[in-house]
């Protein structure tokens, strides 16, 4: 385990060893495996840490919630809205509602992040590796697909900045997606000893056919939706 959290965190820093280290691994796969379920599982478990800490710090929602009804009571535009028997109802089903997108604490989804984040994680790897290892194939690439999944696990090191979600309402934003695309960027570099130029699209070819599949599925879904209202309006 110390061996795997040294490579990631020398990964982080877009070091070169520990990308030619993973390559020249005899077990790079389970290795690679190993360091991104690690890392989220650090991550889960830190974040549940701090939104445990921020819920403690957070006013009751259940006091809040009574206090904004009864100043909503108050006001004069109320009284044109008082003869409606849900409006008590949908006032209560949007309190449940918004605080939620708005970022309010939930431990129970913190919790549950320890188990969906590994296989998130996991699962982003898997397909990423593969794409990537293809289109670093096709540009002249000379590792194989286990070095690239072992050299990309190493691009979830940048994961470890979600650290700093053990504070409460520390927010690191999007230089986690940043810093991941440099560090998959060396990683296939190293992996497949190809040039700058080779190395920055292979890197980038995978987000730019991800680019392509959702916007097809997107239109197939506009289609689809067109013939359901054409269908139902000719009716």
């Amino acid at each position: 385990m110390k061996a795997l959290i040294r490579l990631a965190w020398e990964a982080l820093f877009l070091r070169e060893d520990p990308y030619a280290e993973m390559r020249d691994s005899s077990n790079a796969v389970l290795r690679g495996l190993g360091i991104v379920v690690l890392i989220a599982v650090a991550v889960a478990l830190v974040g549940l840490v701090g939104t445990a800490l921020e819920w403690a710090t957070t006013p009751d929602l259940r006091e809040m919630q009574e206090t904004v009804w009864q100043g909503l009571q108050k006001m004069e535009w109320y009284q044109d809205l008082e003869g409606i028997p849900e409006i008590r109802q949908q006032f209560d089903w949007g309190w449940q509602i918004f605080p939620r997108l708005f970022g309010a604490p939930n431990v129970g989804t913190a919790a549950l992040r320890i188990v969906l984040l590994p296989l998130r994680l996991a699962l982003t790897w898997g397909l990423y590796g593969l794409v990537a290892y293809l289109f670093a194939r096709l540009l002249g690439g000379q590792g194989n697909l286990g070095q690239t999944l072992g050299c990309t696990a190493l691009a979830a090191a940048p994961q470890l900045l979600n650290l700093a979600s053990f504070f409460p309402y520390i927010i690191v934003g999007g230089v986690v997606g940043t810093w991941t695309l440099l560090c998959r960027y060396v990683a296939l570099k190293t992996c497949h000893r190809l040039r700058w130029g080779r190395a920055l699209a292979a890197t980038l070819l995978p987000y730019v056919l991800l680019a392509v599949f959702v916007s097809l599925f997107s239109c197939l879904i506009g289609a689809a939706a067109s013939l359901i209202i054409g269908g139902g309006t000719s009716r």
